[in-house]
Formats: C-alpha cells, sequence, structure tokens
C-alpha cells in the first residue's frame, strides 16, 4: 500500500523536509554543481516572406545526473523532457514532467514524458495539422502512445502551445502543473493555471498495467485547459516545468528578463541561462520562502521552508517579424 501511494503522488510530501536535507548535503551540492548545463537553440524560420516566427532557445538543469544519456540531444533533463517543432501553419513548442513516483517501482519517470513528446512532435507533421487546436494534438499524441503493442507505463503533465501563422495568435493546451507565461513590454500578459488533485499532486496523464490502473491518477488529455491569446512583434513566450516555477518568484523572472538587451538568439540564450541558474539556487536554499515552500503553507502541508530540487526545464521564444 505504501508503494502504491507513493506511485500517485508526484514527490511524496511526508518525505519532503528529509528529501531535501538529504539533498542539500555539501558532496551532492558539489556533485551537481558539476553536471553540465545543457543548451539548444531553434531558429524556426519564417515560412512566407510576411508571415511571423519565433526565435526558440531551450535551456535546463536535471536535479541530478541520473541518467548518463540525460542530454540535449535526448530532449530531456532528467525526468523532464521537451520539443520545439516548425510546421508551414505554426511553431509549436512542449514541455512534459515525469511523475517521479515511478522509481519507486523501477521505471524510467522520465521515458513517458519523453515518448509523450515525441508523439505530440511526430503528429504535428500530420497533414491535418494547422496549429489552432494543440488540445487536439495531445490528444492525439496521447493516444499514439497508449495504443503501442508494447506500452510505455509511467505519467507526466504536459504543457503545448502553437503559434499559427498567419493569424499570429498564440492556442495553448495545459495539462498539470507545468505552463506558460507570455510577457509583453516587461509585464506578465497571460499566466496559465495549473491543475492539481491535491499539494504537490497534479493533473496527470498516465499509462499504467491494466490490472493497476485503480491505483494511479489517470487524467483524460481532453481535461487541458485551453487558451488563445494574440501576440505581438517582441512578445516573449516562455514554457517551462514546475521545477521552475515552484522556485523562482514572477518578480525574480521578470527582472531577468527586462535585462533582455535584444530579442537575438544570443541574447534569449544568455537570459535563459540566467532564468535556469537562479530557478536551480534558489531550489538549494533552505532558507528561501520559495513559491513552493509559501504553497505548502497554504495546503497546511509540514514543510520546513526553502527551495524544492527538481528538475527544471526552460523554453524561451521571442515573436518576430521579417524585415520588409
Amino acid at each position: 500500500m505504501m508503494t502504491t501511494m507513493c506511485s500517485r503522488l508526484k514527490n511524496w510530501p511526508r518525505l519532503l523536509n528529509l528529501f531535501v536535507r538529504q539533498l542539500r548535503t555539501p558532496l551532492q551540492i558539489a556533485r551537481h554543481s558539476l553536471h553540465s548545463l545543457h543548451q539548444f537553440a531553434h531558429f524556426a524560420g519564417k515560412k512566407s516572406s510576411r508571415d511571423p516566427y519565433l526565435i526558440t532557445v531551450v535551456q535546463g538543469r536535471s536535479k541530478k545526473p541520473r541518467y548518463p544519456g540525460d542530454q540535449r540531444a535526448n530532449q530531456r533533463f532528467g525526468e523532464d523532457s521537451w520539443f520545439v517543432s516548425s510546421t508551414p501553419h505554426a511553431e509549436v513548442m512542449g514541455v512534459a514532467d515525469g511523475v517521479g513516483g515511478w522509481r519507486d517501482m523501477g521505471v524510467d519517470a522520465g521515458r513517458f514524458a519523453k515518448e509523450l513528446m515525441s508523439c505530440c512532435s511526430g503528429q504535428t507533421q500530420s497533414s491535418s495539422f494547422d496549429g489552432r487546436n494543440p488540445r487536439d494534438l495531445l490528444i492525439a499524441g496521447y493516444q499514439e502512445l497508449s495504443h503501442r503493442e508494447q506500452p510505455v507505463v509511467g505519467s507526466s503533465t504536459a504543457c503545448l502551445v502553437t503559434m499559427h501563422r498567419r493569424d499570429c495568435t498564440l492556442y495553448t493546451t495545459n495539462l498539470g502543473d507545468s505552463g506558460f507565461l507570455v510577457v509583453r513590454n516587461g509585464q506578465v500578459l497571460h499566466r496559465s493555471q495549473e491543475q492539481t488533485h491535491d499539494f504537490n499532486t497534479p493533473y496527470q496523464l498516465t499509462v499504467a498495467p491494466e490490472d493497476q490502473m485503480d491505483f494511479f491518477y489517470a487524467d483524460k488529455p481532453e481535461m487541458a485547459v485551453s487558451t488563445r491569446y494574440s501576440l505581438l512583434p517582441g512578445d516573449l513566450v516562455l514554457l517551462a516545468t514546475d521545477g521552475l516555477f515552484d522556485n523562482l518568484p514572477e518578480s525574480i523572472l521578470l527582472k531577468i528578463l527586462n535585462g533582455l538587451k535584444e530579442r537575438k538568439e544570443r541574447d534569449l540564450l544568455e537570459g535563459a541561462n540566467q532564468v535556469v541558474e537562479k530557478a536551480r539556487e534558489l531550489s538549494l536554499n533552505a532558507n528561501f520562502q520559495s513559491p513552493f515552500a509559501l504553497k505548502a503553507r497554504q495546503y497546511n502541508v509540514p514543510y520546513s521552508g526553502g527551495g524544492k530540487p527538481d528538475d527544471i526545464t526552460l523554453i524561451l521564444a521571442s515573436v518576430e517579424v521579417p524585415n520588409s
């Protein structure tokens, strides 16, 4: 029964304080600092001489170097995963956070997230995909994954956004506690709302053995919240897993992003790097009243305070218009 409960939760709240104390030992912090920060920059390019496009960068940090092959080329940071895709109709970005409780059952908790993002990325290449309904994209990706002859078991959150080129509109869908921001003129214009069953227990897509489905949260992709927003040149679109949002207050995030001198690829990479490194730093700070610690207090969950060590994945994109 204890294993069952652990597998249902992203992190077992009763073990949080012990987990944080253990992770903050000097030796482990030293090992963590040796883990390199992987970088990726993707220039999607315009599909017509007048259509808007995105300059997109990806940054991330694994909580610990758990997987030898955990690097940019594998589109994973620990148990987080991501993808960036470009089609004639839209730019597409996605992040997913594997539910860590599967580790207690000997399952690679990040593989499900990676495979889900891979399926969604592949679905963007369908001739019927026009970029206006990322929830349908999530549904199709999940169905492809869950109907495999040899299923990949696990659970993850998911957040997908698309920028439709012709109308410069952002379409979003979010399930769980990963999410997105739209920043304009130095202020947050739009922000996703997380979906949780309880404290630190997000909505999640799941594939489990048939005889064990009753022991897991198994939310449907149709439950994802979808929105749309008009974009303007210079807007920033940010996708991230909860490793960023649980540790980095919005005020610090905006301070870093507002320090960007330009919107070129190099500037975006530098800004994304600063955001990820600051979130990692605060995640290991035992005295910082992180968003996660404040949330625990709201739920009356015992938590000594400080950050929450976690994998961090960030996709940062700037809306651009071709020079006439």
